[in-house]
């Protein structure tokens, strides 16, 4: 049995079997959990009724904002992490 996410800040549905995301008819996220649910059925894999919601119950607002000189620092050498 596969479990549906509503992924909150992706806005659609996904399915995931055994902790993993599946990719039913070539999509990942799913517009409504009916459509996902009927692709699921057209697979073979049973749907769970249940459907677990990502978003944040405190609202979709963030948290804090964080300015580009703040979220990158330089490294000894001049370049960031990232590089």
């Amino acid at each position: 049995m596969a479990r549906i996410v509503h992924m909150g800040k992706l806005g659609g549905y996904a399915a995931l079997l055994d902790g993993a995301l599946l990719e039913l008819d070539g999509r990942l996220l799913w517009p409504s959990a009916g459509a996902l649910s009927e692709a699921m059925r057209r697979a073979g894999i049973q749907p769970s009724d249940l459907i677990l919601d990502t978003r944040s119950p405190a609202g979709t607002t963030p948290a804090a904002t964080v300015n580009g000189s703040a979220a990158v620092r330089p490294r000894s050498g001049g370049l960031p992490l990232a590089a």
